[in-house]
């Protein structure tokens, strides 16, 4: 796959993100107190969705995806139109064709072999052909009076919706208007958006006039339920702006229709880099930052002797530190995308997954706006749909169950992303059934995937070994496979895919209350305020962010009384040797850490001393990953090279300090 072929790709990617969450809404809009206006206008952008993924798939040869997309788009034209309605079984067709996009997106981009989309794109037709007819007898009477000319400068859509206006008892208006050709385009969008919040502009037409050339005028054919005085009062602030009740309008004049589109590349304002030229670009940046960093620490050195030019040099070292941070900042950011659409396309198919298996589950998305590595928000796109589905097919219990247990009727899942120092975490929590030890047993010995002592350990309840069990490949505690999950290809995987980029899956569960997976993601790059600790002779990074204050101390303490704070040494977290008799003055570190045993959902806030040989200046490091296996790494967050060169580990205190009791 060439350069342009993927930019396509990412281009479509967009569109139908862009697609799954209009859908939404559209479902969220009809389902409850709905507008009419509102619902035709996000459908009319739909199309335009649907028509722009067509275009772009045809136009990169990826011809499953322009077969749905067409499809699709027909079906929306008849929507449009008015010859069919917005109903569940629609949408549920509608989900069917943005998933079946999303999935042929996927396999084009990782080379798999394409699915048959043979009966969705039956059940689309199906859908084209049981088309309904026009509007009502009422609404035609209306749409009669309509001047010939301007109905025959309207589309098919523009038609269907003012049908649609007239049989909702709007009335209908002609709005003439002229404006400056120096400054219409923002005159007239500010008249549109005054005429958006009493009514419906339907359509637009521009003209201009031969005897005015300075001018364009403007002919909206509008929509609304105020009368004249209330529509004109409100546009008081635009002169040469009259209404005419479309039943005694005379329109004669010519019209020059003049084209008012853009192109959409002049639209964009933001380019496509390549992750891997961006690293480069990186590390490049950071070299030069410690090159010239070490040449002014030089030159101060040199210049000790000579007061006039060192506070000079000392101003001149902040300001290059601080503007090669900076920069390294921004580039770093480069790299981060938005969780949003993630969190969005999971919760999509959890609500996909919920109406198959008939359950009623309410979605929740917390932390959207976290921005993290596109790798690593590619790299867990897939996991995390296959833990949102999970948790709909194994977690959320029947409505007859829940009512059973004394639960909520409606299941709830939870996504939540938070951010921690510097690292990432994704939770899908669900108020389900939770994991029982003794199914896991039960599952485990029918599938072969335990030993008769160690099934006989998890039937003691012992809630950690079962646990581990459900990452087993294979496994599962279905008899059957369902239309969602059940054929043993599951958390294994998930496990995997994670890990790969260096992170973690855990799991915490409370029988009959709910079930908690977290992914735990490593930093890729990062610019993190750190101390530089020395312990056993080796430099290490604790960040700053996590530390309270250092203090000289000649022995250690060990106690933790009422007023006393615990003391841990820095040698026996890492299992160094302990420090020779002789050795010099100690430093002890105060620091804060959430303890992770107190359980994901209700962590407590913990303060610990820890001893460390030596306490060197803070610096700014630039922390990379340590690779596919970093997430065992227990304790190290990352890794980095400091101002002289040599490489330090990022401690990740928090996980280094429970994991040690």
């Amino acid at each position: 796959m060439d350069q342009t072929q993927r930019e396509f790709l990412i281009e479509i990617e967009e569109l139908v993100e862009h697609l799954c969450a209009d859908l939404d809404e559209l479902r969220t809009r009809t389902s409850g107190d709905r507008s009419e206006r509102q619902v035709r206008e996000l459908i009319d952008r739909i199309f335009r969705r649907v028509h722009s993924i067509k275009g772009s798939a045809a136009a990169s040869g990826l011809d499953p995806v322009n077969q749905i997309a067409h499809q699709l788009e027909n079906v929306l034209e008849q929507v449009r139109v008015g010859r069919i309605n917005v109903d569940t079984a629609l949408l549920d067709t509608f989900a069917a064709a943005a998933d079946a996009l999303a999935e042929s997106l996927s396999l084009a981009a990782s080379g798999g072999e394409e699915v048959s989309r043979s009966a969705l794109l039956e059940r689309l037709e199906a859908t084209t052909r049981a088309s309904t007819s026009g509007p009502s007898v009422t609404a035609e009477a209306v749409l009669e009076r309509i001047p010939p000319e301007i109905w025959q400068s309207l589309n098919e859509p523009e038609k269907h919706r003012l049908a649609s206006v007239v049989e909702e008892g709007s009335l209908l208006f002609v709005v003439t208007t002229s404006f400056d050709m120096s400054d219409f385009d923002q005159q007239f969008y500010l008249l549109k958006e005054k005429l958006a919040e009493h009514g419906e502009v339907v359509s637009t037409s521009p003209t201009v006039d031969e005897k005015r050339p300075e001018k364009i005028n403007f002919r909206v054919l509008y929509a609304s339920d105020e009368t004249i005085e209330n529509l004109e009062a409100s546009v008081i602030d635009f002169p040469d702006v009259g209404f005419t009740s479309i039943t005694n309008a005379d329109f004669n004049t010519p019209k020059t229709p003049v084209s008012t589109f853009a192109s959409v590349s002049s639209l964009s304002n933001f380019v496509r880099a390549d992750l891997d030229n961006l690293d480069r670009l990186i590390s490049s940046t950071h070299e030069l930052f410690r090159t010239t960093a070490s040449a002014l620490d030089l030159a101060l050195a040199i210049n000790a002797n000579a007061p006039e030019k060192l506070q000079e040099l000392r101003q001149l070292n902040e300001q290059v530190r601080k503007g090669f941070l900076g920069v390294e900042d921004d580039l770093i950011n480069l790299r981060l995308v938005s969780l949003g659409a993630t969190l969005q396309r999971a919760a999509r198919a959890g609500r996909a997954a919920a109406r198959l298996a008939g359950k009623e589950i309410d979605f929740e998305i917390i932390g959207g706006e976290l921005r993290i590595d596109k790798l690593l928000a590619d790299a867990i796109a897939d996991p995390l749909l296959h833990l949102v589905r999970n948790a709909v097919d194994h977690g959320i219990e029947s409505a007859s169950a829940r009512a059973h247990v004394g639960k909520n009727s409606r299941g709830r899942v939870r996504i939540v992303a938070v951010s921690e120092g510097s690292q990432s975490r994704v939770g899908v929590m669900d108020d389900g059934r939770g994991i029982d030890p003794l199914e896991v047993a039960d599952a485990a010995k029918r599938l072969g995937l335990a030993a008769t002592g160690a099934a006989r350990d998890i039937e003691r309840i012992d809630i950690d070994r079962s646990l581990r069990l459900i990452f087993r490949p294979g496994f599962t505690t279905l008899d059957s496979a369902s239309e969602v999950s059940g054929r043993g290809v599951g958390l294994d995987v998930v496990e995997t895919a994670i890990e790969q980029v260096g992170g973690e899956l855990r799991v915490s569960t409370e029988p009959t209350r709910g079930t908690t997976f977290e992914i735990r993601l490593p930093v890729t790059f990062g610019l993190v305020a750190t101390n530089v600790v020395v312990s056993a002779g080796n430099r290490y990074c604790i960040p700053a962010a996590q530390t309270l204050g250092i203090d000289a101390i000649d022995v250690i303490d060990g106690s933790s009384g009422a007023n006393q704070l615990r003391q841990v040494s820095m040698r026996d977290l890492l299992g160094q040797p302990e420090a020779p008799e002789d050795s010099s003055p100690l430093h002890l570190i105060t620091c804060r850490f959430t303890d992770e045993r107190a359980g994901t959902s209700d962590q407590e806030l913990r303060y610990v001393g820890i001893v460390v040989d030596r306490v060197e200046e803070p610096q700014e490091v630039l922390v990379r990953n340590l690779g596919r296996h970093a997430g065992r790494w227990y304790g190290i967050a990352g890794a980095t090279e400091l101002r002289d060169g040599t490489v330090a580990l990022v401690l990740d205190l928090p996980r280094l300090l429970s994991s040690s009791g």
